[in-house]
């Protein structure tokens, strides 16, 4: 019995013991082992718990017999039995809760609470990529965003368009770098990038108010975490590129044979004994090469207790494959944040750029390298006599020989540029922080050309040598002001932000030229050794705007959401009258998943649906528009016996419309974000509608007021309206094998509504004419001309049919090309033009998948589109019954053997007028293409940990590999002409084809 009563007071003292609460103390560490300050920890089941410190440390009262939750940000939660006194934590990174805190206008939000479209884009996601810029790596990666490239020039320029068209004036986003709105985002490193969000709709972008209108690219380059080693990465790739060339064009000899054929009904045949029919000059091979690419990147990351930092410096050189182009640029990146107390912390961000680009003409139709290079006769020889540096020439056709204008052609620019900001964040109370930042952008571009005395021929040569320069500065400034409140009641939670910025560019350019250098020596390319012909021009503008700006989130349960945004934007490019613009959204969220009646529903991770409303403006307008200006101008008078004289004069440039205001964008979003199978599968479905209301547009006049051109007012509008899908699933199948894989998909209608007096406007000029026309009911610059309807077979066939060129159908005949009379008065003329198709594709798409097994990864990337077509003016040579070079289609001409065929008969003397803008040009842009494959291999830590190295990567990756596609030309990839050219949108004038890319790559990290 003694023993018994022992037993059961030794129990009751165990079970004491075991009930009685002592302090638990322990580190929190990430798995290299550096301090996680910040980690929340709690006993389960109860509302008791503590955050670690800036060591990472932490205490907690705690029974044995309890569980401690340890969880943080982006790394996977813990659970530990509270059985000793000390646990230290080793927490691991969850690469599928990555992405849960997005970065949003003036601030960031939980992934799980946005209630806009907003799309989010990873460092992991553009790792690997060979490109240049931050833009080329992204296209394809989001629904809704369309990324072409203008041209494949080593720095060339990209198109980008968020949720189609909505203006014919400048439709490119704002891109905000690290809180600073920036006019482009060539000076960023892609290897700088931590990651990249775009708010495509209103009720996201109505915080950036009258820039928001065509969408909103948010960019945080990398930083430095609190308590963490210093991590230095070294990332360096060389590869060769290889030009993109499908241009089918004929031999010497089959260019000869076509034109035989043509003499025998040219009313002035050619003398063909200038050439040798069996010359055979590969133009297109003669500029191109396999151009090598090589770039390096180094980089630190780190932080103390108090402060983080985030240095990098780039560098990057890229041969083109057209001889006479490269790009060389170096870039370096500092980030710092400091906290000087509990309260306040000051921080930079600081990029600059500087890069040198060697280019080639690409832009003018008529004598543009790489056009010139498929039109020139193949019977002509690159040169006369090479011994003694004597280019041949074209014998039919005024087309410069291409190579001569690469090597005579010394074209080149500098630029160096600074983008950064400065800020400091003051928590007032609790919930309540004010920050101000002050941010500038600057840049310096010199541009360089010198052109020699040379003399290829009489269309091309030069009799006295010419150096051009240029200057051009831009800066501006922004300095931004804002209060954060964020608090909790019960079941409610509020998020305040309100803002007042204010900002100034100020832009300037001069160039000057001059002949007769004396000495045509390099060291000689300055203004100051030319001996005469001055010539200079110089432009300045200045713009400034002043906005106040405010948000609300608020969330009830964490299962009702509602956002407001309300933005008031005053700029200086519009009269005082109309100098303000008020851009309001709402949007409304519902976390579906977590009522009661869903539960149960296990396999359901999240389901949120999203509601917004809202405007925004756009201002990509002139600095001027409402003001009436002038340029002055010279001409060189002359009168047989008198003095040659030059007289100065001023121009007024065009009426204005001194009423002018913003166009506004009214956008209506619905969406769903849905995730199963603990986040394993995630989707996002958006549908929008968004219209441009009071759309810049220049109005015709006639031309007795005296005037050189209408004025630009307020009289258009757009509406673009479709369906945005991504699908993304990512599994781990055991410790060595994982895998994910993605899916997007995008529709667009573009329509326009009104252009005010309803006069069509047309564009995109080509050597035939205009091939683009924008008109109320079509979208914009869609394609316009004539249809044709094969060839005529008969005389017969001929009699019958309607007139096609002049008053009858006398000059005819059997192999001639029919135009269809659409309206049906027996005439073909130009009211039978028509819509011939548009460049706006009716759907985008993009796929994904990476794979890991062991110490292999690979990733690879296909995107396309689908439904949009081209204008291939290139062919409006090919196909001419002109000297220039031929398609080999036109070895299939109709004859009276060789009737089953589309292509026209062989005629010197076309009346008919063949060539004429028309669908035989228009073709099916479709493509698909392998963007991007990578194979990597990570040596085991084991073998390079020994040499002091932390990780060790190399890797292999291909660029525009394979492209599918019935596209004729060179690259189905075909933006606008120029920048500046908005309606040349999908027309091929034999711009700078893109590469296929193949690199070698190793990465280093300490």
């Amino acid at each position: 019995m003694r023993r018994f009563l022992l037993l059961v007071a030794a129990m009751m003292v165990a079970f004491s013991s075991v009930a009685q609460k002592r302090t638990v103390t322990g580190l929190v560490t990430d798995q290299s082992g550096a301090p996680l300050p910040g980690v929340n920890i709690v006993v389960k089941g109860t509302t008791n718990g503590t955050i670690t410190d800036f060591d990472g440390k932490y205490q907690l009262d705690a029974k044995a017999s309890d569980v401690l939750k340890f969880s943080f940000l982006g790394y996977i939660p813990q659970e530990i039995p509270a059985s000793n006194s000390v646990i230290n934590v080793k927490l691991k990174e969850d690469t599928k809760s990555l992405d849960e805190v997005v970065v949003v206008g003036y601030g960031t939000q939980k992934k799980s609470d946005i209630t806009g479209a907003v799309a989010s884009v990873s460092a992991d996601d553009l790792k690997g990529q060979p490109v240049s810029s931050v833009d080329q790596a992204l296209q394809g990666r989001v629904a809704g965003v369309q990324i072409t490239s203008n041209s494949g020039a080593p720095g060339g320029s990209i198109s980008v368009r968020v949720r189609g068209i909505g203006t014919i004036n400048n439709a490119d986003p704002l891109y905000v770098v690290d809180g600073l709105p920036v006019g482009d985002i060539n000076f960023l490193n892609p290897n700088d990038i931590a990651s990249v969000e775009i708010l495509k709709d209103a009720s996201a972008s109505a915080i950036y108010g009258s820039r928001g209108a065509n969408g909103v690219v948010l960019i945080t380059t990398k930083k430095g975490k609190l308590n963490s080693k210093a991590s230095v990465n070294l990332d360096v790739y060389y590869g060769v590129q290889k030009v993109i060339n499908n241009w089918k064009t004929t031999t010497g000899p089959e260019w000869y044979q076509i034109q035989e054929e043509l003499n025998k009904t040219r009313t002035k045949p050619i003398d063909l004994s200038l050439v040798d029919k069996n010359q055979n000059t590969d133009w297109f091979n003669a500029i191109t090469r396999v151009a090598p690419m090589q770039n390096y990147n180094f980089g630190v990351t780190g932080g103390s207790k108090a402060m983080t930092y985030a240095l990098s410096i780039g560098h990057l050189n890229q041969e083109g494959t057209v001889e006479g182009s490269s790009f060389e640029r170096t870039t370096g990146k500092l980030n710092v944040g400091y906290q000087v107390s509990k309260r306040f912390k000051i921080g930079t961000n600081l990029n600059i750029e500087h890069s040198k680009k060697y280019s080639i003409s690409e832009e003018n139709y008529h004598v543009g390298v790489i056009n010139t290079a498929i039109k020139i006769e193949p019977v002509i020889p690159v040169w006369k006599d090479k011994a003694n540096h004597v280019y041949d020439y074209s014998k039919f056709t005024d087309y410069p020989n291409p190579v001569a204008a690469i090597q005579y052609d010394n074209n080149h620019s500098e630029k160096l540029q600074l983008v950064g900001n400065i800020f400091g964040e003051l928590e007032l109370a609790k919930g309540l922080k004010a920050k101000t930042s002050f941010g500038q952008s600057s840049y310096r571009t010199d541009y360089y050309n010198f052109t020699p005395v040379y003399s290829v021929n009489i269309n091309q040569q030069n009799l006295v040598n010419n150096v051009y320069r240029k200057y051009a500065r831009g800066d501006y400034w922004s300095w931004e002001n804002t209060l954060n409140y964020d608090a909790a009641f019960g079941k409610h939670s509020l998020s305040a932000l309100a803002g007042y910025t204010m900002e100034e560019g100020n832009y300037e350019w001069f160039s000057a030229s001059k002949n007769n250098i004396p000495n045509e020596d390099p060291s000689m390319w300055y203004l100051d050794a030319a001996a005469d012909g001055d010539l200079a021009t110089s432009k300045e503008s200045s713009v400034s705007m002043m906005s106040f700006l405010g948000r609300i989130n608020y969330s009830y349960e964490n299962k009702y959401l509602a956002t407001v945004n309300f933005r008031a934007d005053a700029s200086s490019k519009f009269p005082k009258e109309n100098r303000w613009g008020y851009f309001p959204s709402v949007a409304l969220g519902w976390k579906i998943s977590k009522e009661s009646f869903l539960e149960n529903a296990t396999w359901l991770t999240n389901l949120k649906l999203r509601a917004g409303w809202g405007q925004i403006g756009n201002q990509n307008i002139g600095s001027y528009p409402y003001q009436e200006t002038m340029n002055g101008n010279s001409q060189y008078r002359y009168l047989f016996g008198m003095t040659p004289t030059i007289d100065q004069g001023y121009v007024v440039t065009g009426m204005v419309d001194q009423s002018i205001k913003w166009e506004t964008v009214e956008s209506l979003n619905f969406g769903v974000d849905a995730s199963f199978f603990d986040d394993r599968l995630q989707t996002t479905i958006d549908w929008y509608n968004k219209k441009t209301k009071d759309m810049l547009v220049q109005v015709p006049i006639p031309y007795y007021y005296g005037y050189e051109d209408g004025p630009t007012s307020n009289v258009g509008s757009v509406k673009n309206n479709g369906l945005e899908v991504s699908v993304n699933y990512r599994d781990r199948i055991s410790n060595k094998l994982s895998y994910n894989v993605g899916f997007n998909i995008a529709t667009v209608k573009n329509e326009v509504l009104s252009l005010g007096n309803g006069k069509p406007i047309a564009g995109g000029t080509y050597y035939g004419g205009n091939a683009t026309r924008t008109e109320e009911g079509e979208p914009i610059g869609y394609f316009y001309g004539y249809k044709t309807d094969g060839v005529f077979q008969s005389q017969q066939e001929i009699d019958k049919a309607p007139v096609q060129e002049g008053s009858s159908n006398e000059d005819l005949k059997p192999g001639d090309l029919k135009f269809v009379d659409v309206n049906g008065d027996g005439v073909v003329n130009d009211e039978d033009k028509t819509y011939l198709g548009s460049p706006i594709p009716k759907f985008t798409y993009g796929f994904n998948l990476g794979v890991t097994y062991g110490a292999f990864d690979l990733s690879a990337f296909v995107q396309g589109s689908q439904g949009n077509k081209i204008f291939n003016a290139m062919k409006t040579h090919l196909y001419n019954f002109d000297e220039t070079n031929k398609s080999t289609d036109m070895l299939n001409s109709w004859t009276p053997t060789n009737t089953n065929t589309n292509m026209p008969r062989l005629n010197g003397n076309d009346k008919n007028n063949t060539n004429r803008t028309s669908d035989r040009f228009v073709e099916d842009g479709s493509y698909a293409r392998l963007k991007n494959i990578t194979l990597g291999y990570t040596l085991p830590k084991s073998l390079v940990q020994k040499a002091g190295i932390a990780s060790l990567r190399f890797y292999v990756s291909g660029q525009n590999l394979v492209t599918i596609t019935n596209y004729s030309g060179a690259d189905p990839e075909i933006g606008q002409n120029a920048t500046d050219k908005y309606l040349t949108r999908g027309v091929d004038i034999g711009t700078y084809p893109q590469a296929q890319t193949y690199v070698f790559g190793v990465k280093l990290g300490f």
